[in-house]
């Protein structure tokens, strides 16, 4: 009896946490308060919501204000806009798509892939040898992962309405270890800022800011370190500005992933908030400056 009453407590405050954990972010004025608390602590100044002038106060207010982007950043759904702006050819290649853990018949999975849930972010696993897998565990995983709603624990609104479920891709690798992710800052569907990103070591991601002439900046955001030796400009680094441009078009700010490996382009994802609006700059002109190509005058919410 003791033990049941013990446990039937554990959950009602369990319960009572959780609540408390969404309803931040359900109504404006606590989602406001929960942003000026993490905004001041994480940038070291006071968010501006009337007058935002840095990059990192126009993302917070557009997580408040601005457009509903669910299906893009469902990394299913993104695939046919992806598709049709630019071509098939530059999806990285879908396995399956799966609303629960026992839909994924791990025996007709090839060695490598990814596995990577369509309605949050960070939530993927990389695979590179199947027969290390403990299924039994990742299945759990995905189970959480398909269980959750990203929006109660980023407030991100873009997440709320998409469906959990999960994608699996084939692994995009490059034997000559000089794998890279671009990521492009595009600003009214122009490209403004690239960070390149390697991947020498399984443990490290080293970062290099430039600009769309592909002039290095010294600069970093949440302390990750910019590349000692500067990065090369891909040959096709042109082709990557294009397709920038017409995934970005319709929008005031997104942030275009791509991978580029053995010559070949892919598209990752596009990212509205980019480390939810607190990446904070190693400098904070740098904030200043990225503020000043979003105009919010034409943001209309959705």
């Amino acid at each position: 009896m003791r033990e049941k009453f013990k446990s039937t407590i554990i959950k009602l405050l369990n319960n009572i946490v959780e609540l408390r954990n969404k309803s931040r972010f359900l109504f404006t004025i606590t989602h406001k308060n929960y942003i000026r608390k993490r905004f001041r602590a994480q940038h070291g100044y006071k968010v501006s919501f009337k007058n935002p002038s840095t990059y990192s106060e126009k993302i917070q207010w557009i997580k408040l204000h601005g457009p509903k982007y669910s299906m893009y950043v469902d990394k299913n759904e993104v695939r046919n806009f992806v598709k049709e702006r630019v071509g098939k050819e530059y999806l990285i290649p879908k396995i399956g798509v799966y609303q629960s853990a026992d839909e994924i018949n791990l025996d007709l999975l090839p060695n490598k892939f990814v596995i990577k849930a369509t309605h949050g972010c960070g939530w993927n696993l990389i695979v590179h040898d199947k027969s290390k897998l403990d299924w039994s565990k990742t299945k759990e995983r995905i189970k959480r992962w398909i269980n959750s709603n990203y929006f109660f624990i980023s407030g991100e609104k873009n997440y709320r309405n998409i469906k959990g479920r999960v994608i699996v891709e084939n692994l995009i690798e490059d034997p000559t270890g000089n794998m890279k992710e671009y990521k492009f800052f595009c600003f009214h569907g122009e490209p403004k800022y690239v960070v390149a990103v390697t991947v020498p070591d399984p443990r490290t991601r080293i970062k290099g800011f430039y600009d769309r002439n592909w002039n290095w900046i010294n600069m970093n955001i949440n302390g990750l370190p910019n590349i000692n030796n500067k990065v090369d400009k891909p040959y096709h680094y042109n082709e990557m500005l294009e397709i920038s441009r017409k995934l970005s078009n319709d929008f005031s700010f997104v942030r275009v992933d791509l991978y580029y490996s053995q010559g070949k382009i892919y598209v990752g994802e596009l990212t509205f908030t980019p480390n939810n609006g607190f990446g904070r700059f190693s400098d904070l002109k740098y904030d200043k400056k990225f503020g000043e190509h979003l105009n919010l005058s034409g943001v209309q919410g959705k």
